[in-house]
């Protein structure tokens, strides 16, 4: 006779229990290996059908018994031996900590614990590690690029995002013929020079300049329709002028054209002449890469974060719903937003030193070893490039987000985000560049002896498998590149 869920379920349960008794409480682990302890010879008498498991992990993690350390790891079954999959550790049932709930928050890593729990309610699929390092890369930068094909959520992130930090947002949906930043911060007609026709981007930065303690998130739906660095390039460059004065975060004015000032009338565009970027201005775009799309710059590139969600696990399901216990508390999740616009947060790396000095010397020596590795092929990496992952990396630690993201997890991340979108071309040496960076890092998986920082040593394994489908690529078209890969 089958086995019902929960029987399957209680197995399960038994076969954590076998597990954490013969590897200890540090083990981690796909969750493929939980149904090899409850396959013979620990129970002859159970064979769970390989359609019965993929829904099982969700429930042992809502039940406390399992939990994602948002890295990723290797298959280890027969049948799906090698794919890449998500990392498990023993939940707080099995190897107990202090607990969390979704009532009464009061760290960053709860509230994304419950923004994703309302998500995955909803039926957003999104993990926690992954809201985290959505979370964290808007922390470092005004602008996030949210690439990958069509029906993975890519609009509905920064929509939901907002909605659950009481943030505002507006959706633009980019034009094709968009090709200077008029589209963006609107323009003068020449037939009517005391007007200003308002561009996509005004609404957002007015409510943010009359909001400063409010987080604004402008959505650039389908940001590449249009070549980015023509419309995009005067925002890019003034957000590079970001400095400290007084304490406050300023940039360059915005080049907004606005009508001659009539002395003897009421100023209508006052709040927009000489308008500076809002240190509370998010712009998140998402991007579609195929063939009625253009591609992104290295000045894009360099001043973005890249996150690509382009695979998507077809077996997993949302949640029913949240009980009536663990409603979140909406309130306490919006303060997730006033913490990453905070004007006492670190914009350089200089500002963070005191904070994050040696991390920084050790990162900068992986970065360095990894330039080694890419540089005989001509691809190689600048400060800024650096200093983001840095700052990324200081944010991770300072919001405590270890107990969803490990430190090796967020490493991967950066990696995978800020250096390999940069990888293309073709040749020999190109190829042995992908190789050496795929043994690099896998060879990051066990801690060295004497490591200062041991939570970065881990499994690599978001960075280590575009790597090699970046090399598979190179060697069947004679030519790779990042997107698509």
């Amino acid at each position: 006779m089958p086995l019902s869920n929960d029987q399957i379920f209680n197995h399960a349960i038994t076969a954590l229990g076998a597990m954490l008794a013969e590897h200890g409480p540090e083990y981690k682990f796909p969750s493929d290996v939980i149904w090899q302890y409850i396959s013979p010879p620990i129970n002859v008498d159970v064979d769970i059908p390989s359609t019965a498991r993929p829904h099982q992990p969700g429930r042992l993690m809502r039940a406390g018994y399992l939990e994602k350390t948002g890295g990723m790891t290797r298959a280890q079954s027969a049948q799906r031996a090698g794919s890449s999959t998500a990392e498990y550790r023993f939940g707080p049932k099995l190897v107990p900590y202090s607990a969390t709930t979704l009532i009464g928050v009061t760290s960053s890593s709860e509230r994304l614990k419950g923004i994703q729990a309302v998500m995955d309610a909803e039926g957003y699929m999104i993990s926690t590690a992954e809201l985290a390092n959505f979370y964290l890369a808007m922390t470092v930068s005004p602008l996030v690029i949210l690439s990958g094909i069509s029906g993975t959520g890519k609009s509905l992130l920064p929509r939901k995002f907002a909605k659950l930090t009481g943030s505002g947002f507006s959706a633009i949906p980019v034009q094709p013929q968009w090709s200077d930043n008029s589209d963006l911060f609107g323009y003068v007609p020449t037939l009517s020079p005391t007007k200003h026709i308002e561009g996509a981007l005004t609404k957002s930065l007015l409510e943010a300049k009359a909001q400063p303690t409010k987080l604004v998130i402008a959505l650039l739906d389908e940001m590449n329709l249009a070549p980015v660095e023509h419309y995009f390039s005067d925002f890019l460059s003034v957000a590079e002028t970001r400095s400290r004065l007084g304490g406050r975060v300023v940039t360059d004015a915005l080049p907004i054209e606005l009508p001659a000032v009539v002395t003897a009338e009421v100023d209508p565009y006052a709040e927009l002449r000489g308008a500076h970027l809002p240190q509370n201005l998010r712009v998140v775009g998402t991007a579609n890469m195929d063939e009625s799309t253009h591609t992104f710059s290295p000045k894009v590139l360099d001043r973005a974060f890249t996150i690509e969600l382009d695979d998507p696990v077809l077996t997993d399901f949302a949640s029913v719903g949240l009980s009536a216990t663990a409603s979140p508390d909406i309130d306490a999740l919006a303060q997730l937003s006033t913490l990453m616009i905070q004007e006492s947060n670190a914009i350089s790396i200089q500002e963070a030193r005191d904070e994050s000095q040696p991390l920084f010397e050790h990162i900068a020596g992986l970065l360095s070893e990894i330039q080694e590795i890419l540089a005989p092929a001509g691809i190689k990496f600048g400060y800024r490039t650096r200093d983001s992952i840095l700052l990324y990396l200081h944010f991770w630690r300072k919001h405590e987000l270890a107990d969803i993201l490990t430190g090796y997890a967020a490493l991967d991340f950066c990696i995978l985000q800020k250096i390999l979108p940069k990888v293309t071309g073709s040749g020999d040496a190109l190829s042995d560049a992908l190789t050496g960076l795929a043994d690099w890092l896998t060879s990051r998986e066990t801690p060295q002896k004497g490591d200062p920082f041991p939570e970065f040593s881990g499994k690599l394994d978001r960075s280590v498998r575009k790597a090699e489908r970046m090399a598979a690529l190179l060697d069947l078209d004679g030519a790779t590149r990042f997107w698509g890969a």
